[in-house]
């Protein structure tokens, strides 16, 4: 429930928060093709399927990640990763909320004031910015510590790296470092700095997002290989 719902949403939420964003502001959003183009403050239609999404998204996050943190459910196993997982995962679950309330609140325009956008996200970068430095130190403690381990050898797929930890170490690391950019250039961003710390932010955040979604998505396949292959059981491999 933690590491497979929790970490889906989480990472459609990163795929979705830099499109909101620019969206929200008036930014291009980068196309793996050459054309692109400038995308106009969202109508009121578009803005309540935003109000939506990012509501559910923000509701099931703060909830898992919230018991997660305030709980430790996987202090038997490994207490470490509620921290690693959870707490991030909770910031990230009410920013989300936030972001909701804020773009369903009723106006009188059905466009969105990108100044006044701009001026909102300015306080909001700090809280950002602050999410980066947690996933700078959670990514320095997933390297020097291995603190992710590898997955047991009862797990289909992912336990065929049993000895092999540092693998999905590595992996983890460069997810969590990748996020932390993202964070880190938010601030510049939002206050219409450069083309690069735009990109910056959209990719990092892009690819981090689909490989967590990915990645998490596919647990629900490995986790019950895992639960049924005890030494009773047959082994599932695949």
């Amino acid at each position: 429930m933690y590491n497979t719902l929790l970490g889906v949403c989480a990472g459609i939420a990163l795929l979705l928060v830099p499109r909101a964003l620019g969206l929200a502001t008036g930014r291009t959003l980068p196309r793996l093709a050459r054309h692109t183009t400038t995308a106009p403050p969202p109508p009121l239609g578009a803005r309540d399927g935003w109000t939506v999404t990012l509501g559910v998204l923000g509701v099931l996050i703060t909830i898992l990640a919230g018991a997660m943190t305030l709980t430790h459910p996987l202090a038997p196993a490994r207490p470490h990763v509620d921290m690693l997982f959870g707490a991030p995962s909770f910031v990230l679950g009410v920013l989300l909320l936030a972001a909701a309330w804020y773009l369903g609140r009723p106006g009188n325009d059905d466009r969105l004031d990108l100044t006044r956008v701009r001026a909102a996200l300015g306080p909001v970068s700090w809280v950002v910015a602050g999410l980066g430095l947690i996933m700078a130190w959670c990514t320095a403690a997933i390297v020097r510590f291995e603190a992710i381990g590898g997955a047991p050898k009862e797990e289909p797929i992912t336990g065929l790296l049993n000895g092999h930890p540092w693998i999905e170490n590595s992996f983890f690391a460069l997810m969590y470092a990748a996020v932390a950019v993202g964070c880190f250039v938010f601030p510049v961003a939002v206050r219409g700095g450069g083309q690069r710390a735009w990109l910056a932010l959209y990719w990092s955040w892009t690819l981090a997002g689909a490989v967590m979604a990915l990645f998490s998505a596919m647990n629900f396949y490995t986790h019950t290989g895992m639960l049924l292959n005890d030494p009773a059981a047959p082994a599932y491999r695949w």
